[in-house]
This record gives structure tokens, C-alpha cells and sequence, in this order.
């Protein structure tokens, strides 16, 4: 299977997506249509993503842990969170509302490790593939990721049906949350309490440690206190790092 040479400008819509998403009950259901939804269109095969919260203006973005996971691929074994992560996609999900196309022998700005993991697509068969963003509305954003071989097949066909490639990766994405389940990796790192938790997403609204103290009815040494062991059980030099850390790689949001 490949992506042909020319999509037409003119494309028929197609049927009502969603209506059959809605039909999968199970996530092994769902990784069966979203084979038949990239099959149709061209594709190999497509991998659903979901990211931990991005923590906004903190930076550190590639701190975002995948959180949910499902891949057609016949590999799909070997692409473990470490792999995921090192998707060049990623970095510009953050920003992005439309589809947008990417390629192995893109000459772009990447780093050592997305360098492997495209070097590493193109000695699977895979040359170009079509990013299909949606910014969850809890801040987790998701995207699915469809993989092919001609790039310039994958701008047509996002000329001729971005909308709709658009809506139905977000109902897609609605019923991914509520089938599949967090990734296993997600929670093996240090459990916080929920005191330090709350301590650390005052924090991430801007509340000092005397402000976070009125609003749990705590004092601002105590609200120190918690914050320390979270930095301490976080590997953390600071609060931002902390913050950083526990809310862009899906800690607090696995253990909420």
C-alpha cells in the first residue's frame, strides 16, 4: 500500500466518520478503523498520540510524556516512550490546528535524536506522512500520525480535505480517551502526595506559598514544606523545573 502520485483536488466527501468511530467499543476496535481510515487515504498505516500537559509558558516542551498510545504498525513493539518522544511532530503540535505534512529527508532544524527516529522511518519504507493535530481542551493535546511515501501527495490531499481530516481526528481523539488506556509507562516515576499536588498546580497558577497557604488553609511554612519534598522526590533544583516536570510529563495527571 502507498500513497498515490496525485490526489485530486475535487474529492468526494466521505462518509460520516464519526458515526462509525462511534461504533468501536474496544481499543483493538479502534486501531482496526483507524488502519481502514489510513488505508483509504493512501497510507501504510497511522499512530495515535496523546500528550501529558504542556506546561504553558514554562517551557521545556519535550518534558511532554506521551500518555496514550496505539499504532498500526507492524513494529509497533519497538516504539516505546523514549521512541515516541523523539517524533519531530511533537514540537510543533503545541502551536498547530491544521494538518501538515512532514518528510524523512526533510532538511529542517532537528535535533541528533529526531534525526534517528526519521533516519530510522525512511529504513522502514516510510518517506513522508500527514500530522493531524487536536488541542484537547484539559491541555493534553493528541495528534494522529499517518505515514507514507510521497509528500507532495500529502499537501493535495490536505488542500482538498484538511476540515475534514481536522474533525475527524478530534472525534477520533474523543473516543481514543475513553477507550485507550494510559500507556503503561506512564506513573513509574515518584509518587507525589496530594497535598504536594495541589502545592504544585497553585504553584503553576502563579500563587506564592503564602497565597497557596490561604487558599488550602494551611500555613506558607507548610506549603514550603510540600513543595520540598516535591522537588526533592522530582530530581528539581526549582519550583519551575518542578512544576515543569510533574505536570508536563503526566504525574499529576496520572495520579489525580
Amino acid at each position: 500500500m502507498f500513497i498515490a502520485k496525485t490526489v485530486p483536488r475535487a474529492v468526494p466527501p466521505a462518509k460520516d466518520s464519526s458515526a462509525v468511530i462511534e461504533t468501536c467499543r474496544t481499543a483493538a476496535e479502534l486501531r482496526t478503523w483507524l488502519l481502514k481510515f489510513a488505508r483509504g487515504l493512501g497510507f501504510y498505516g497511522a499512530r495515535y498520540i496523546q500528550l501529558g500537559r504542556l506546561c504553558w509558558g514554562l517551557g521545556d516542551a519535550d518534558s511532554a510524556q506521551p500518555i496514550r498510545y496505539l499504532s498500526t504498525s507492524s513494529q509497533a513493539d519497538r516504539e516505546d516512550e523514549q521512541w515516541i518522544r523523539a517524533d519531530p511532530s511533537i514540537g510543533q503540535i503545541r502551536n498547530a490546528f491544521a494538518p501538515f505534512a512532514w518528510s524523512t529527508r526533510s532538511g529542517q532544524d532537528v535535533t541528533p535524536q529526531q534525526r534517528a527516529w526519521l533516519d530510522g522511518e525512511r529504513s522502514r519504507g516510510i518517506d513522508a506522512g500527514l500530522t493531524i493535530p487536536v488541542q484537547d481542551s484539559e491541555g493534553c493535546p493528541a495528534y494522529l500520525n499517518l505515514f507514507g511515501i510521497d509528500e507532495a501527495a500529502v499537501r493535495d490531499l490536505i488542500d482538498a480535505r484538511a476540515a475534514e481530516l481536522a474533525f475527524t481526528a478530534a472525534q477520533f481523539h474523543a473516543r481514543a480517551k475513553a477507550l485507550v488506556p494510559v500507556a503503561h509507562w506512564v506513573g513509574h516515576g515518584p509518587k507525589l502526595s496530594n497535598r504536594e499536588i495541589e502545592c504544585l498546580r497553585l504553584a503553576a497558577f502563579g500563587q506564592n506559598v503564602n497565597e497557596s497557604g490561604q487558599t488550602l488553609g494551611i500555613s506558607g511554612r507548610t506549603v514550603e514544606f510540600h513543595l520540598r519534598n516535591a522537588l526533592d522526590k522530582l530530581g528539581a533544583p526549582t519550583k519551575i523545573r518542578a512544576v515543569v516536570l510533574a505536570f508536563g510529563t503526566g504525574i499529576v495527571a496520572a495520579q489525580a
